[in-house]
């Protein structure tokens, strides 16, 4: 069956609108950077006493759907004809989806988020500070941020997509969750509006996360070479990565962001390894446990936590922690989905849910449990300074550990290619819907976006008085009307998945969209003469 393409000018409407934005935001960063600070604070906590619930809630909801896809008759439907077969093995497929989802994230705040629980747990709760039961609260609610919630948003858009490219052989403009709906919807003000949505989140998301990235390489070649905690040291470092990702992002996915993600992969295991050798092994095997233990213990109260007779106490708290950590995976998932999409084609729903949704997560545990350890039973001073610096918390906590330096080194190493994994991907994502959703974005595309990214990135880190919190504000802003495209997500995807049933199983021989497939087929070929 023929349809038509996607609107040929949505591609242009997106590239100006989100270039316009950007050159705004960057002119007010270097022209009125109090201004904007003040703005972004402001918004943030007006959206978030009032709106709050809305995360927070549709969060939940976003793993309850994707569980309930997982494990119903739709589970067994493939991202691609019925007899295709994954692209990528099952360990860079879980190299991929981990370095473009939370890596620099783990990263950043493994070691800091269990410091500052350790050191100012929740008043509410009646926790004494830096007791055991502040190490246990501590450790649960790292889990719980940097976990499933996060992923369920990106698996709620990377399935809507995927199914759409790789099953309905569609173009990857997210405005495409629309057509079951009809073309002439995704095609018209709605989709030019979700797309439009989905990218400027995007960009809010990317560039909480490269800014983070960006301070904590710069405190983090302070610690390890002497180099001044200067704003230049961080331009410049930036400035590396860009010309990196240029080279990666344009030698194509498969020679790029697959090498990267692999060693990045081992590099991870490498060091979680080595610190539970010359760590306290026993404590961290058991913090991993009992942790976990906690986290599903828990897990439904945790998961709705929200303000309510004590709000005065509690409002800044949760404000600061579980809604930003989901807003940033919302403002993160226009991006993060597409990517995940198109390195799981040839895998089952099933596969592809659980996969993204609790592999990363047993990594992710590891490492904040093992780093995490090392943190709080710190000496008193090690431990105050960690607090007082996210940025900088990894590398004091490593300063006087044994082999303190070569771990720490290596976490700048993983700094660096998750990065640069993550801006790859965010790059390939934004040039593509700048083109009209296609498969294989020109390079020129990419190069302008993964500029645009950086300067955007700066200028945040720049304007931002503490380094971080107008970052935060960025995310919490864009995610709110993103919330409302996942929900879309989700619909279009439940009722695709009901016609499925009553059509012919797609093979290889039945293209819905001749043109769009074309492209696929280009692709592919450039794929295997690059192999």
């Amino acid at each position: 069956m023929s349809v038509k393409r996607a609107d040929t000018k949505q591609g242009k409407l997106i590239f100006i609108s989100t270039m316009t934005f950007i050159i705004l935001v960057v002119a007010a960063g270097i022209l009125f950077p109090d201004t904007l600070y003040t703005v972004g604070i402001g918004t943030m906590t007006y959206l978030t006493d009032t709106f709050g619930w809305i995360y927070m809630v549709g969060s939940f909801l976003f793993i309850m759907s994707m569980f309930y896809l997982a494990f119903s008759k739709y589970g067994d439907i493939k991202l691609g004809p019925d007899n295709s077969k994954p692209e990528f093995s099952t360990f860079s497929w879980i190299g991929m989806l981990f370095s473009a989802g939370m890596g620099t994230v783990m990263l950043y705040w493994g070691v800091a988020e269990p410091v500052y629980h350790y050191m100012e747990p929740l008043s509410t709760t009646g926790i004494m500070p830096q007791t055991a039961a502040a190490a246990e609260f501590a450790m649960k609610q790292s889990f719980i941020h940097q976990g499933i919630q996060a992923w369920s948003a990106f698996s709620v858009v990377g399935l809507a997509v995927g199914y759409l490219i790789y099953r309905k052989n569609e173009s990857g403009l997210i405005s495409n969750i629309l057509i079951p709906w009809g073309r002439d919807k995704a095609n018209g003000n709605l989709g030019k509006l979700i797309n439009l949505v989905c990218v400027f989140g995007a960009i809010a998301g990317i560039s909480t996360s490269l800014g983070q990235s960006g301070l904590s390489l710069g405190v983090s070649f302070s610690y390890l070479f002497g180099t001044p905690d200067a704003p230049w040291v961080v331009f410049l470092l930036v400035g590396v990565i860009a010309l990196i990702t240029i080279v990666c992002t344009t030698t194509g996915l498969e020679k790029g962001i697959k090498l990267l993600s692999d060693y990045n992969a081992y590099l991870l295991i490498g060091l979680i390894i080595l610190v539970g050798f010359v760590g306290p092994t026993t404590t961290m095997i058991n913090v991993y446990f009992d942790s976990l233990g906690n986290y599903i213990n828990d897990f439904f109260k945790d998961a709705l936590m929200l303000p309510t007779f004590a709000a005065e106490e509690d409002a800044p708290w949760i404000r600061g922690w579980p809604i930003y950590y989901y807003a940033w995976a919302i403002a993160w998932a226009p991006f993060v989905g597409p990517f995940i999409a198109r390195v799981s084609k040839g895998r089952t729903i099933r596969e592809f849910i659980l996969g993204s949704m609790i592999l990363p997560c047993i990594g992710i545990f590891l490492w904040v449990a093992f780093f995490g350890t090392i943190g709080i039973q710190s000496e008193p001073e090690v431990l105050k300074a960690a607090a007082a610096s996210s940025k900088a918390a990894t590398f004091i906590v490593l300063e006087d550990f044994p082999l303190g330096k070569i771990i720490s080194f290596g976490v700048v190493i993983a700094l660096f290619t998750c990065f640069i994994t993550s801006l790859n991907s965010s790059t390939f994502t934004l040039a593509s819907m700048s083109e009209n959703g296609t498969d294989n974005p020109s390079n020129k595309m990419k190069i302008i976006w993964v500029i645009a990214q950086s300067a955007m990135a700066l200028t945040l880190m720049m304007s931002s008085k503490t380094g971080i919190d107008l970052l935060q504000s960025i995310s919490l802003i864009f995610a709110l009307p993103l919330m409302f495209v996942l929900f879309l997500c989700i619909a279009s995807t439940f009722k695709m998945l009901r016609a499925e049933f009553t059509e012919t199983p797609i093979t290889d021989s039945i293209i819905v969209n001749p043109e769009t497939r074309k492209d696929q087929m280009a692709n592919d070929e450039e794929i295997v003469e690059k192999g």
